[in-house]
């Protein structure tokens, strides 16, 4: 062997050496299959951010059915981030629960101070909540942990517990627990994120690695399903006249009183838009655990039960009804005043059913918002921009400008036509038909507004602060 051929040789043993020892010293960690539960306590965060910030290169799903449903054959991570205090977690979903843990599985639970079913969930472990906590925190290398509004500490019933985070005065605020084979791992809500943008990726170099050896304790196959339950997969699927509800065993008790206020609420709709929705839009109407929040794809318009108190009250439903319909029922196009409009609509409605003073309470509301930056209503268009001179908005002056001079728009115009909201989406019916539009833009609506009251709005909206060129228009 020549001097070449030794030194080929010993840089082979010396890289295969060097891979044995990085080997040693980092093993690949294990597949994390990670369920999120949406099921007691819906919000946008719990789909798929707390997943896309925390469990890098791992699979997920969501679960929106009944949690004792899910098959967790082939998943080792579920994450409970919350359970609305309305309802509770069933003696079903705690014997899943525990069984999970059991068989390898790990759990993650975090609580605070007033989510009494959640923390009702933490007594099955021997876990009580134990007041707020004195910054700063530290992990177990003494890094500082970052706690987003209150964050609570926690007293365990046995030394079992190994405590992960401590405040000050050492409270434990996140600690884990082997249980079986798996390992349930318990703490304060406030130290994960929780915004829907997943902008608040707080903790991540400690949860990182941490759910990957929670859920260490069972092998999964990445090859094999694990698939979520979602919105089709409900247990009840309740056919009405105009419409399927369906929503999972928590929502059961609230079914009847929303198919009451829906059944109300959608010829009053239909008789305020003027035209009926478009075949399969809003056909399937969703319940989900929350009293804030809810979204339309068209066909299915997802509801927060507990929206505006209900169903103690109704006003706040009827818009919320209304919002979210209204976005189906624009469709194929969405309007440039997208969430506005939808509310706008709502509050007409509210006055259709019997809530006109506080209909117009916040119509006015609205419409003061966007006063402070447009005193006139001729600075700035819905977006801010502005063509005489004024500097563009942004942010939250943006945004009350984009709501309340989109209220004023049709406030005005209703003064003069009552029924602007109704002429308004025939014409919009009426001339799109099946035409393909590159964009439904300012110079499309304003074209349709022209049509429906009999008149070139051109000039009136130019005055208002909005760049439109009916040579633009393709309608």
């Amino acid at each position: 062997m020549n001097f070449k051929q030794q030194l080929i040789k010993l840089s082979l043993i010396g890289c295969l050496t060097s891979s044995l020892f990085i080997c040693a010293e980092k093993p690949v960690q294990a597949q994390v299959h990670v369920v999120t539960d949406l099921s007691h306590e819906f919000s946008f965060y719990s789909d798929n951010r707390f997943h896309s910030q925390y469990v890098k290169g791992g699979k997920f799903s969501t679960n929106w059915a009944n949690l004792y449903d899910f098959d967790f054959s082939n998943a080792n991570l579920l994450v409970l981030l919350g359970c609305d205090n309305r309802i509770a977690y069933t003696p079903k979903d705690i014997k899943v629960i525990k069984k999970f843990i059991s068989s390898g599985g790990g759990v993650v639970i975090l609580g605070s101070e007033g989510a009494t079913s959640q923390n009702q969930l933490i007594k099955e472990f021997g876990v009580t909540v134990d007041g707020g906590v004195e910054f700063p925190l530290s992990y177990t290398d003494h890094s500082n942990i970052i706690g987003q509004g209150r964050t609570s500490a926690f007293t365990f019933d046995d030394k079992k517990w190994e405590v992960l985070v401590k405040d000050k005065n050492n409270k434990a605020v996140l600690a884990k627990k082997k249980i079986g084979k798996g390992q349930v791992l318990i703490g304060s809500r406030s130290i994960a994120g929780s915004n829907p943008n997943a902008s608040d990726s707080i903790n991540y170099q400690m949860w990182r690695p941490l759910l990957k050896e929670i859920a260490s304790g069972k092998k999964v196959d990445s090859n094999k399903p694990f698939k979520s339950l979602g919105i089709g997969d409900l247990k009840h699927k309740d056919r009405h006249e105009t419409f399927i509800l369906s929503y999972n065993d928590y929502m059961k008790p609230y079914a009847d009183a929303m198919v009451d206020i829906t059944n109300r609420c959608m010829p009053v709709i239909e008789n305020r838009m003027g035209v009926p929705l478009s075949k399969g839009m809003g056909s399937e109407i969703t319940l989900l655990a929350t009293g804030g929040g809810g979204f339309s794809s068209g066909t299915v318009i997802a509801l927060a039960v507990w929206w505006g108190d209900f169903p103690k009250k109704e006003d706040s439903m009827i818009e919320f009804i209304t919002h979210e319909s209204v976005h189906s029922w624009v469709l194929p196009y969405p309007e440039v005043w997208n969430e506005p409009i939808a509310t706008y609509v709502g509050n007409l409605v509210m006055m259709d059913m019997g809530h006109k003073e506080e209909a117009m309470r916040r119509i006015q509301s609205t419409i003061t918002r966007a006063l402070p930056y447009d005193p006139q209503m001729d600075r700035y268009d819905i977006q801010g921009i502005s063509v005489n001179g004024y500097p563009n908005l942004t942010g939250s002056a943006q945004n009350n400008v984009h709501w309340g001079k989109t209220y004023w728009v049709f406030e005005e115009l209703r003064k003069e036509y009552p029924e602007i909201v109704k002429k308004y989406f025939q014409s919009k019916r009426e001339l799109i038909g099946s035409k393909k539009l590159k964009a439904y833009d300012m110079n499309n609506t304003v074209a349709v507004f022209s049509h429906a009251l009999g008149k070139d709005m051109f000039p009136w909206f130019k005055k208002h602060g909005f760049n439109v060129d009916k040579n633009k228009a393709e309608l």
